[in-house]
């Protein structure tokens, strides 16, 4: 008996495997006044989407829901919570919002962040009622309407 492995079982590394280079990529005005993405990864499937967001010095997020957990992982700078400036997540800083945690993030001198979010966001008004969303869908069309040409994992 071999214990080679059986080549025919073997996946293709392109198959498997997505690569990018953040640093050639173009930043892309976000959602979020005064906030740009680049996307690094969506899945049409799960509805998973990954991205860089740069926060500028001052921005100010609207309140809004999360549909799915978000992973964050602070690169430089900084935001905190509207109602926890006691609180604030610097660079270095790991977060997991759960599925439906309600917040408005502040960034008041910008920051770039790597985050996963496992669900839409959706934008909310005053008396809580969506007013907007944004999925992996909503990343993928944005993106490619600027001239790039990605195509969604399923």
């Amino acid at each position: 008996m071999s214990n080679k492995p059986n080549q025919s079982n073997q996946a293709n590394p392109a198959d498997t495997l997505f690569t990018c280079h953040p640093q050639d990529m173009q930043w892309l005005p976000w959602a979020m006044p005064g906030a740009h993405f680049k996307l690094l990864h969506a899945n049409a499937t799960t509805g998973h989407f990954t991205l860089l967001i740069r926060f500028e010095a001052g921005a100010v997020a609207p309140i809004h829901r999360h549909v799915g957990a978000v992973e964050g992982y602070m690169i430089e700078g900084g935001f905190y919570y509207h109602d926890e400036p006691e609180r604030p997540f610097n660079a270095g800083c790991y977060l997991w919002e759960n599925e439906g945690a309600i917040h408005q993030p502040v960034s008041p001198n910008g920051g770039v962040m790597f985050a996963v979010f496992h669900g839409p966001v959706e934008g909310l008004d005053a008396d809580g009622n969506v007013i907007g969303r944004i999925n992996w869908k909503w990343h993928v069309e944005k993106w490619n309407a600027a001239g790039n040409n990605y195509q969604p994992s399923v």
